[in-house]
C-alpha cells in the first residue's frame, strides 16, 4: 500500500493570519474647543474620513502632528491615507468668527448695523497670497508706493525705551498690537482684509461714531465718557475698573483722567504708529487706524485714539505713513 503526504497544509506562509491594524489617534487644542471624528484602528493605505467640528466662539485652523499623511491640512472635512504605524492629528482651533490668508484668527462685534474686527489686522499676505512688501529701512519705507507693512521694534525706539517692556520679540509684538500698514497696502485691489471684509471707509468711521453719540458717548475730548473712550479697550496700566488694571501688554498707558471701558467691545489698542520718515512712535499711548478714503494724492483719512482724551479724532496723514487697520463686514 502506497503512503500519501499532504504537505503544507499549515504552513505559515500559506495563512499568514490577519492583517495588522494600525491606531489613529485625534486629539483637540484648546481642550474643549471642537469635536473630532474618525479616530480608530485601520488597515494600512486606507483611506479615512476625518472631520473637526469648532465649537461656539471658535474656528478650526489646522490639523497638526502627522500631517504628511493628510490630504489637506487646512481643510476641517478631510481624508488620511493609513501608513504602517500608528499616527497621532491634533485638530487646532482659535477662538474668533473671521480668519486671513495667513490663518490668522480675529474675534469680531456687531456695533449699531456694523460689523467690525475686534483685533489689529496681521496679516502678511494679500489675498491672492502675494507677499506684502516688509522690513523696510527708513529710506525705503519713505520713498515706497508700493504696499508694506511694519512691525514696531520691540526692543525700544519709540519715545522712550521702556514703552515695550515687556514684549521681546517681533511676535509678541504682533500678537499684542498687530502690524502697521501704509496705505497702498490699504488700497491694494489683490485685497488686505479677508474675503467678505474691507478696510472701511472715511464715512464708515464718521457712522460708527455717530452711533456711539446717540447711544450717549459724545465724541469729545474732554469727557471721560467719550466715544473714544467707549472704543478704547479697558486693559490700563492704572485703571480704576476691576479685572482691568495692568502692566502687561497689550494695554493703554496711564492717565488720571481717562480710562478705556470697552463699552461696545472694540477693544481699540495703542499700536503706535510708522511716520512717513520712517521712525517709530507713540505705542501705549496711541492708535492710529487707515481709513480707505484719500484726502489728496499724498495723503488719506485717518481715525486716532489718545490716552490722555475722551475723542476719536479725525485726522489725515501720508500715504507713506504706517497706522494700523481694523476691517469691517462688507
Amino acid at each position: 500500500m502506497g503512503l500519501f503526504v499532504i504537505a503544507g497544509c499549515n504552513d505559515d506562509e500559506d495563512n499568514p493570519g490577519p492583517e495588522p491594524k494600525y491606531l489613529l489617534s485625534l486629539e483637540v487644542n484648546p481642550e474643549g474647543a471642537g469635536d473630532v471624528t474618525g479616530a480608530g484602528e485601520y488597515h494600512e493605505e486606507e483611506q479615512v474620513a476625518i472631520e473637526a467640528t469648532a465649537g461656539e466662539g471658535y474656528m478650526f485652523v489646522e490639523w497638526s502632528g502627522d500631517v504628511e499623511h493628510v490630504n489637506n491640512a487646512y481643510s476641517a472635512n478631510t481624508t488620511i491615507t493609513i501608513p504602517a504605524r500608528n499616527i497621532s492629528l491634533t485638530a487646532v482651533f482659535a477662538e474668533g468668527s473671521l480668519m486671513d490668508v495667513d490663518r490668522n484668527v480675529y474675534q469680531t462685534v456687531i456695533i449699531g448695523n456694523q460689523k467690525w474686527m475686534t483685533e489689529n489686522l496681521r496679516v502678511t499676505r494679500y489675498n491672492n497670497e502675494d507677499d506684502i512688501l516688509s522690513g523696510l529701512i527708513d529710506e525705503e519705507w519713505e520713498n515706497t508706493t508700493e504696499g508694506a507693512f511694519a512691525v514696531y521694534p520691540h526692543e525700544g525706539g519709540g519715545v522712550s525705551e521702556d514703552d515695550v517692556e515687556g514684549i521681546n520679540s517681533d511676535e509678541e509684538m504682533v500678537a499684542a498690537y498687530g502690524k502697521l500698514y501704509n496705505w497702498y497696502a490699504v488700497d491694494e485691489p489683490r485685497g488686505l482684509c479677508p474675503e467678505g471684509w474691507r478696510v472701511p471707509s472715511d464715512d464708515d468711521w464718521m457712522h460708527l461714531v455717530d452711533y456711539l453719540a446717540s447711544q450717549g458717548f459724545i465724541n469729545h475730548h474732554a469727557e471721560p465718557y467719550g466715544a473714544g473712550n467707549a472704543l478704547k479697550s479697558c486693559h490700563q496700566v492704572n485703571s480704576p475698573l476691576e479685572g482691568c488694571k495692568t502692566p502687561e501688554h497689550p494695554r493703554w498707558n496711564a492717565d488720571f483722567t481717562h480710562h478705556g471701558f470697552d463699552e461696545f467691545g472694540f477693544s481699540a489698542l495703542p499700536g503706535g504708529d510708522r511716520w512717513a520718515d520712517g521712525r517709530f512712535t507713540f505705542i501705549g499711548g496711541f492708535g492710529s487706524w487707515w481709513s480707505s478714503s484719500e484726502q489728496s494724492s499724498e495723503d488719506a483719512w485717518l481715525r486716532f485714539i489718545s490716552r490722555n482724551n475722551g475723542r476719536m479724532t479725525t485726522s489725515y496723514g501720508s500715504k507713506n505713513g504706517g497706522h494700523s487697520v481694523r476691517c469691517i463686514r462688507d
